[in-house]
């Protein structure tokens, strides 16, 4: 099993006005317009790894912050999932989302970064008795009262793996190409990526030592760099 990195997660107050910055500084086609999934409202620029920015229905950040991650991976989502968690890392049950008649389905990771989305994980490969226990427990985070409370804490990071139920090239194709990620620099605040399975040539450079979160981003051409909060965008003409 290999994992693709699929996209990065920024977090911020106004997700369709940070939008609407990268794709002016950056002249990358928007993906998918600011819209809500669930307790999300998120939109996605695209680029060769896509970048989604997202506002969740909690205290926002004073700033933008690189949130997190996400993978694609080249097994179903539940053989990954089984595969993450007998690597020592902790999954969430399967969570579906529909939006302008796509669907996909997303299990949270955590032991990557610190303080991730408030999720119940577990570490036991699926079973019929894990299922079940992973069903109830799904089934209580759903009740009121408790995604209220969820929603109001969203964490400090956010490691998804995600499983496209649609033909997701195909939608990535109608808008074109975005520019090249040539490297996405993550701070893992001391936490172990070394059973993580990457795919080779991933372009994530990992920083134990630096503060936790996607700290940076290098898109290939030119252009000027910013700054989105705590996230730098760069560019580079090297291949």
């Amino acid at each position: 099993m290999q994992l693709t990195l699929d996209h990065v997660i920024l977090r911020a107050a106004d997700p369709a006005a940070t939008l609407a910055e990268l794709a002016a500084r950056t002249g990358a086609p928007v993906l998918a317009p600011v819209h809500e999934a669930g307790v999300f409202t998120s939109g996605i620029l695209r680029a060769s790894v896509d970048i989604e920015v997202l506002s969740i229905d909690a205290d926002p950040p004073p700033h933008v912050i690189g949130y997190g991650l996400g993978f694609t991976a080249d097994v179903p989502l539940e053989e990954a999932s089984s595969a993450l968690r007998r690597a020592w890392l902790k999954t969430s049950s399967e969570v579906t989302a529909t939006a302008d008649g796509r669907t996909w389905a997303t299990v949270h990771v955590h032991r990557l970064l610190p303080d991730p989305f408030p999720v119940p994980t577990f570490h036991k490969p699926y079973g019929p008795k894990q299922r079940v226990t992973e069903l109830i427990t799904a089934g209580l985070v759903r009740f009121p009262p408790l995604a209220k409370r969820l929603k109001r804490r969203a964490g400090g990071s956010m490691v998804v793996l995600t499983e496209y139920r649609f033909d997701a090239r195909a939608w990535r194709a109608s808008v074109g190409d975005g520019p090249e990620v040539l490297r996405v620099v993550v701070g893992t605040g001391g936490k172990d990526w070394s059973t993580l399975p990457l795919a080779p040539g991933s372009p994530l450079e990992l920083d134990p030592e630096g503060p936790p979160g996607v700290r940076r981003i290098i898109l290939a051409g030119a252009g000027t760099s910013f700054r989105l909060g705590d996230v730098e965008l760069t560019f580079s003409s090297a291949g």
